[in-house]
C-alpha cells in the first residue's frame, strides 16, 4: 500500500493536468506538471538526469506544451501524448532492468528491494502500468467512453496494492525454503528400527573434510555413523605424507625425514567465531595452541609487498603504491567488508554456519540491514571490481587469492570470492602437524561418539531402492565386496563419479541422470614438493606472477618446525591448470579424466614420456618461485611432483580435478535421490572453510535443526 500511495504522489502532477485539460486549461496543466516533476527530480538527484520514466513525464508534459502552442491537436489528444510517453518510459525501465516501481518500493522495503525477487515483481508490476498508460493513451485519442478509462486505472490500482503483497509472501517463503528442487522430506534417522543391529543411521562415502564433518555432527546428534574411505589416510586433500631424503646430514650423519601436504595448507574459519572454529568447539577438539596464523607476500611483475594483519593497513598499503586508485581501493574494501559481515551474520544462531534466514521474516529484515550484499550477491565478483577500479594491474592486486577458488574468475560471483576475503579479515591458519591434523581431530570426533572410519575400504555402488538410498557396497583393499544397509547416505565422493559410477543408472531418477550432463572436473594442478638445504626468511605464504604464469609459494616449515629437521626447509609450489589441458595428462584422452578401472595408471606413469613432461612442468613452477627465492635450484635436496594423474590417482577426482565437480549452477544438497546427500566442494565451492560448511548442510538436510541445537 505504502508504494502505490509513493507512485501515485510521484504522478500528482498528472491527474492535476487530466482536470486542467477537461476544464480547458491544457497548457498551464501542462506547464505545471512540467515545473512539478522537473523541481522534484532536482530535489532528489540534484542535476542528475532522471531513470527514464521520470523523465518520460518530463517529456510528456514537454510534447503536450508543444502541441498547444504550435500544433492544432485537439487538446484532449495531449493527454494521449502523456499517456504514450508513460508507457514507453515504463517500457524502457524495464529494458534496462529498473522497473520503474523499484524505486518507490525501495523507500518501503530497503535493501530487499534491490533483490532477484523484488525486481520480478517490480517488473511485473511495472510492466502492468505500462499496458494501463498504452491503453489509456489509445482510449483518450479515440475519444472512448471514461468507462474505458476509470474501470482500467481502478483495476491497476487495486492489482499495484494487492498483487505486490501477494507476490512477496509468496517469493519469500520460496526463498525461505531454500533449494527445493529436491525437496523430498527428511528421515526420521532417531526412530526406533526392527532391524537397528544390522543397519547403521547414516553411511557417507568418503573421509574428506566435507564428509567427517557431516559424520561428525551426526553422531554428535546420537546417530551410528560409518564412513568408508579408499585411502590410506583420512583427509582427502587435507592430509600429510613423508619422504626420507637420500641424503644424510653431512653434519651428524643422520637420515632426514620431511612432512609434506597434500594440497591443504592455508585455512580460514579459524578466528573466534569462526565457521571451523565454531564446529570444533562444538566438537569438543578445538585446540587453541595446535593453530598458527600465517602471514601473506605478493610478487607480482616483479613488485614484492607483504600483506599487514590488519585488513585496513593492507588497504592503505595499496593505495600508497597505487596512488590513482586510493579512492577506489577503500570504497571497494569497505563494501566487502560490509558484504563479508552481512554473509556470516546468521552464522551465530546456526552453529557457527552461516546460511540463509529460515523465515520471510527474517529474509526481508536480513534485506532491509543488508541492502548492499542483496544487490551484489548474486553478480558477477568482476563487476562489483570494476565498478570501483579502472586499472586492470590494480584488479589483478584485489584479486589476487582467486587461485584459492578457481582458474577462471569470470565463472565466480561476489557471493563466491567475498568469503575470501576472511583471510585479509581475519586471518589464515596452519594446523601445527600438517592438514592431516584437521581429519585426525574429526575422526576422534566420530569415533568418541561411537562411529567408525573405515580405511583402504572403497564404496563401489550406492544401493538404491524405489529412488531411495539404502545403503552402500563396500570393497576392503584385495577383498571381498559387501553390502552395509543404512538409512541415508552422505557422498563425499566426487560428485560426478557418485552419479556415473556409484549409482545403479537403472533406479537412478531421471533428475540425476540431468543433474550429471551439466557437471564438469574442476581446475586441476601441477605440484612440485621440495626439501631445500637451509632456512627461508620470508612469510610462508607467497603468490607470485608475472607475464609468464603463476605459483603459490607454501614454506610449512616457516610457521611448523616439524616439517624439516633443523637447519632444513620444505616448499612446496602449484600452479592450476585448466580442465581441458589436464585431460590431455591421460593416457586416453578420450576417457575426459574420467576414472577407469586403473585407478593407479602404474604403465603410463612410470612411461617415458610422462616423466619427462611432468618434470618439464615442474620446472617451470621452480623457476617462476625463484622470483621469491632466487636461489632455490640450489637449495634442492628432494623433490617430487605431482600432475593431474597424480590428483586422480589418489584423490579418485574426474580428470584430477582439486576443487571438486563444478556446474552451471549450484550444487543442491540434496541430490535427486532420496536419503542422498552431497558434501564437499560440489555444494559450496573449494577450501576448508567451505567444505565444512557443506557437510555442515549435508548433516542438516538429514536431521533438520541440528545446527540450532546445542551440542549433544
Amino acid at each position: 500500500m505504502k508504494t502505490f500511495l509513493r507512485i501515485k504522489l510521484f504522478l500528482v502532477p498528472l491527474p492535476a493536468f487530466l482536470i486542467a485539460t477537461a476544464q480547458g486549461h491544457g497548457f498551464a496543466g501542462a506547464l505545471a506538471g512540467l515545473v512539478w516533476t522537473l523541481g522534484a527530480s532536482v530535489l532528489r538527484r540534484g542535476l542528475r538526469p532522471p531513470p527514464p520514466f521520470e523523465a518520460s513525464l518530463v517529456v510528456g508534459f514537454a510534447l503536450a506544451i508543444l502541441a498547444l502552442t504550435v500544433t492544432a491537436l485537439d487538446p484532449g489528444r495531449t493527454v494521449s501524448l502523456v499517456m504514450g510517453s508513460l508507457a514507453a518510459g515504463a517500457t524502457v525501465s524495464i529494458l534496462h532492468g529498473r522497473p520503474w516501481t523499484a524505486g518507490f518500493s525501495a523507500a518501503e522495503f530497503g535493501g530487499a528491494s534491490a533483490t532477484p525477487l523484488f525486481i520480478s515483481i517490480n517488473t511485473a508490476i511495472s510492466a502492468l502500468w505500462g499496458a494501463l498508460f498504452a491503453w489509456l493513451a489509445v482510449a483518450t485519442w479515440l475519444a472512448l467512453p471514461a468507462l474505458a478509462h476509470w474501470l482500467a486505472v481502478a483495476a491497476g490500482a487495486v492489482a499495484s496494492i494487492v498483487l505486490p503483497r501477494l507476490l512477496v509472501a509468496r517469493g519469500l517463503r520460496r526463498m525461505a525454503a531454500g533449494d527445493t528442487r529436491h525437496a523430498w522430506p527428511s528421515p526420521d534417522l532417531h526412530a526406533s528400527s526392527a532391524a537397528a543391529g544390522e543397519v547403521v543411521d547414516v553411511a557417507v562415502i568418503g573421509a574428506g573434510i566435507g564428509g567427517l564433518t557431516a559424520a561428525a555432527l551426526l553422531a554428535d546428534a546420537g546417530l551410528r555413523v560409518e564412513v568408508f574411505e579408499q585411502h590410506e589416510v583420512p583427509g582427502g586433500f587435507a592430509h600429510t605424507w613423508l619422504r626420507r631424503a637420500r641424503a644424510c646430514d653431512p653434519e651428524n650423519g643422520a637420515s632426514l625425514a620431511f612432512r609434506f601436504d597434500a594440497g591443504v595448507h592455508d585455512v580460514s574459519g579459524w578466528h573466534p567465531g569462526g565457521t571451523v572454529r565454531s564446529v570444533f568447539e562444538r566438537l569438543g577438539i578445538a585446540h587453541e595452541d595446535e593453530w598458527v596464523r600465517l602471514d601473506h607476500r605478493y610478487v607480482f611483475d616483479g613488485r614484492a609487498i607483504d600483506v599487514p594483519r590488519d585488513w585496513r593497513a593492507w588497504v592503505e598499503r595499496l593505495a600508497a603504491e597505487f596512488p590513482h586508485e586510493a579512492a577506489g581501493l577503500r570504497a571497494l574494501f569497505a563494501d566487502i567488508h560490509a558484504i563479508h559481515e552481512a554473509m556470516f551474520s546468521t552464522a551465530a544462531e546456526r552453529g557457527g554456519i552461516p546460511g540463509t534466514p529460515g523465515t520471510p521474516q527474517a529474509l526481508l529484515a536480513f534485506a532491509r540491514r543488508h541492502p548492499l550484499a542483496v544487490t551484489w550477491l548474486d553478480r558477477p565478483w568482476q563487476d562489483l571490481v570494476a565498478h570501483h577500479l579502472r586499472d586492470p594491474a590494480v584488479q589483478a592486486w584485489v584479486c589476487a587469492l582467486a587461485g584459492y577458488l578457481s582458474d577462471d574468475i569470470t565463472r565466480l560471483r561476489v557471493r563466491d570470492f567475498v568469503p575470501l576475503f576472511g583471510y585479509y579479515f581475519n586471518g589464515g591458519y596452519y594446523p601445527l602437524g600438517g592438514s592431516g591434523l584437521i581429519a585426525q581431530r574429526l575422526v576422534e570426533a566420530i569415533e568418541a561418539r561411537g562411529g567408525r572410519v573405515h580405511l583402504r575400504t572403497a564404496v563401489t555402488r550406492i544401493v538404491t531402492a524405489q529412488g531411495t538410498a539404502t545403503g552402500v557396497v563396500v570393497r576392503r583393499r584385495n577383498g571381498p565386496e559387501q553390502t552395509v544397509r543404512a538409512r541415508a547416505v552422505v557422498t563425499n565422493a566426487d560428485l560426478r563419479q557418485s552419479l556415473t559410477r556409484l549409482l545403479p543408472q537403472d533406479d537412478a531418477p531421471p533428475e540425476a541422470r540431468i543433474a550429471e550432463a551439466h557437471l564438469q572436473a574442476s581446475c586441476s594442478a601441477i605440484g612440485v614438493n621440495l626439501a631445500v638445504k637451509g632456512t627461508l626468511d620470508m612469510p610462508p605464504v607467497v603468490h607470485v606472477a608475472d607475464a609468464s604464469g603463476a605459483v603459490s609459494i607454501v614454506i610449512p616449515s616457516r610457521v611448523d618446525p616439524g616439517c624439516a629437521p633443523a637447519g632444513y626447509s620444505t616448499v612446496e609450489l602449484l600452479a592450476l591448470m585448466r580442465p581441458d589441458e589436464a585431460h590431455t595428462w591421460f593416457a586416453d584422452a578420450s576417457t575426459d579424466g574420467n576414472l577407469t578401472e586403473d585407478h593407479d595408471h602404474r604403465a603410463y606413469r612410470r612411461s617415458a614420456p610422462y616423466l619427462a613432461r611432468k618434470q618439464a612442468a615442474g620446472d617451470r613452477l621452480i623457476a617462476l618461485a625463484r622470483l621469491a627465492i632466487p636461489d632455490l635450484e640450489q637449495r634442492i635436496l628432494f623433490r617430487t611432483d605431482a600432475s593431474p594423474l597424480t590428483f586422480q590417482r589418489y584423490a579418485w577426482t574426474s580428470g584430477g580435478g582439486i576443487y571438486g565437480t563444478r556446474s552451471d549452477g549450484m550444487i543442491p544438497t540434496k541430490s535427486a535421490v532420496r536419503n542422498l546427500v552431497v558434501a564437499g566442494a560440489a555444494t559450496h565451492g573449494a577450501g576448508i572453510e567451505a567444505v565444512v560448511i557443506s557437510g555442515a548442510f549435508a548433516a542438516e538436510a538429514l536431521v533438520p535443526g541440528l545446527l540450532a541445537r546445542t551440542a549433544a
